[in-house]
């Protein structure tokens, strides 16, 4: 697809018609400073603890952690540990 800036101008027999596409303009609203974040991990040994269920991490949810990533050693074959990485605004700064 080519886009070009001048106007479209379709000819119908001997008259130019000019027709001009509006360019939109969009307004938003930045915040006055720099959004700041909290981070929060959840180690889990699955040696010794069942992993994290949906309760806990509905938990986790309604305090407004936000589930990033999960990084599982077992997959490697390096370790037993599960870890639950977590992020949020922190409203306070």
């Amino acid at each position: 697809m080519f886009f070009s800036p001048q106007p479209f101008a379709p000819r119908l027999a001997d008259h130019e018609v000019r027709s001009y596409l509006p360019i939109p303009t969009i307004y938003d609203s930045a915040p006055a400073r720099q959004a700041q974040w909290e981070y929060h991990l959840l180690t889990i040994n699955t040696r010794e603890d069942a992993l994290a269920d949906a309760e806990q991490l509905n938990e986790l949810g309604k305090d407004g952690w936000i589930l990033v990533n999960i990084l599982d050693e077992r997959t490697s074959g390096k370790g037993s540990h599960v870890y639950y990485y977590f992020v949020r605004q922190n409203l306070n700064a």
